[in-house]
């Protein structure tokens, strides 16, 4: 502080306070900080109503308690709580709101319990653009299938999720993440789910980062088996992408798989599995041996 600086060169704090233009009040005044915690019967009710009501602020929450609790809050009092709680914030938009609601989905653990699928579009030289019908699993991403046709129609988007199936048989009651669009959205894709046994979900509009994996993917196709070929034809595309599909599953390594392919890393979690059931089935032997035979 300026008025400090000049008191240490002998001047006296009126003097010095006088020079640096600033007053007595100011100088003297102290910033206090509540060191005293609110009260934990409000606080756990506060925490209680947030969640039922998480878009209420302090107004709404402090009438709420009261009718709840039939006594008088003050709002201060909830300003104070949610300050100690970090939830003074910004009112949110449309669009925060949406990606919040859906960020609350339950994220997969295990292979085959979320894909998500989206096109593409390739240039094929005198043929003009193809599409490309993809569907990725989001644990192992292991590039499940794929369609590639010169027209992008819905059923191109059914027959993807029905070669993914067909692959993997025991994934029933998967959940396939997908955008907006209108192969996706029509009712004929919609009924094919539910007759597949798929839980179809969709993406919040204008939100391409909640379908992550799969535009990734794209980029990763693009970049590594498209962009660096020039395409004169739809036959010369095609076998470029069956040629890719084998290298990006068999040979090509995987950052988020600790480097390893998509299908080294679903061998690994294969073996793993069995290692852990003859382990489970070896201590149940073990336990049964040492108890005896049962005699009735």
């Amino acid at each position: 502080m300026v008025a400090n600086m000049i008191h240490d060169q002998g001047v006296s704090l009126r003097k010095a306070l006088c020079l640096s233009g600033c007053s007595c009040r100011s100088y003297y005044c102290r910033t206090r900080k509540r060191t005293i915690p609110p009260d934990p019967y409000i606080l756990e009710k506060v925490r209680e109503e947030a969640l039922k009501r998480p878009l209420y602020g302090t107004r709404r929450m402090a009438v709420t308690l009261a009718r709840r609790l039939g006594r008088p809050i003050n709002r201060k009092r909830i300003q104070r709580i949610y300050r100690y709680l970090s939830w003074i914030q910004p009112q949110k938009t449309k669009k925060q709101l949406l990606r919040a609601a859906y960020d609350r989905r339950p994220k997969p653990t295990r292979p085959n319990e979320l894909w998500e699928t989206d096109l593409t579009y390739i240039h094929c030289g005198i043929d003009g653009w193809a599409y490309l019908f993809n569907v990725i699993d989001v644990v192992s991403r292991e590039w499940i299938s794929h369609v590639f046709d010169t027209s992008a129609t819905k059923e191109n988007a059914i027959l993807s999720a029905e070669k993914a199936l067909i692959k993997h048989p025991e994934a029933r009651n998967v959940r396939l993440r997908t955008d907006r669009g209108p192969q996706y959205e029509s009712e004929a894709f919609k009924e094919s789910m539910k007759v597949l046994g798929v839980r179809q979900e969709f993406i919040a509009i204008n939100t391409p980062e909640q379908n992550a994996h799969v535009e990734s993917f794209h980029k990763t196709l693009k970049r590594e088996y498209i962009w660096t070929r020039d395409f004169q034809s739809y036959q010369e595309a095609s076998e470029a992408i069956l040629e890719a599909f084998i290298d990006y599953n068999q040979r090509r390594i995987h950052s988020a798989l600790k480097y390893m392919t998509p299908y080294e890393y679903l061998e690994k979690l294969k073996v793993t599995q069995i290692a852990g059931e003859n382990h489970k089935f070896n201590t149940r032997k073990n336990v049964l041996k040492h108890r005896g035979p049962v005699h009735n």
